[in-house]
């Protein structure tokens, strides 16, 4: 009967160290296994950190442009600002040169008028008559 515990007992021994092989066997596979994940995760990481590295270098150097650009714009925009109100003096001149012209124009009719006048109020008073072309009085 010793002889029988001592073969069971044996074999007992001989299933769990095949089984603790078998066990070892396979945690050294997923070991290996998730060593290649993290081998993958870690070539993952490095090439996303150069590839931000060099997208954010690029995102600067687009904002630089981009706030010279809005720069140079509003530049552009006061000077057109001063163009606008040099144009806008230049018209208002000409509005008031314009209107200055018509006014000296009525008052030079104007003024004709009185000068006619005063010119035949004075033949009157002296007693000159007008003559035409051919020398002799309109009367």
């Amino acid at each position: 009967m010793q002889t029988v515990l001592l073969v069971v007992a044996a074999l007992a021994i001989a299933v769990v160290a095949v089984a603790f092989a078998v066990l070892v066997r396979g945690i050294l596979r997923e070991m290996r296994g998730i060593g290649q994940v993290t081998q993958d995760l870690s070539h993952f990481l490095k090439t996303a950190e150069e590839e931000l590295t060099s997208t954010t270098h690029d995102a600067r150097a687009a904002l630089n442009n981009v706030e010279r650009l809005v720069g140079t714009v509003n530049e552009t925009v006061a000077r057109v600002d001063r163009v606008a109100e040099g144009a806008q003096r230049v018209l208002d001149g000409a509005f008031l040169a314009s209107t200055a012209a018509k006014a000296v124009k009525s008052s030079s009719v104007g003024l004709a008028s009185v000068y006619e006048g005063v010119k035949q109020g004075i033949k009157a008073l002296c007693g000159c008559r007008e003559t035409n072309k051919g020398g002799t009085s309109d009367e």
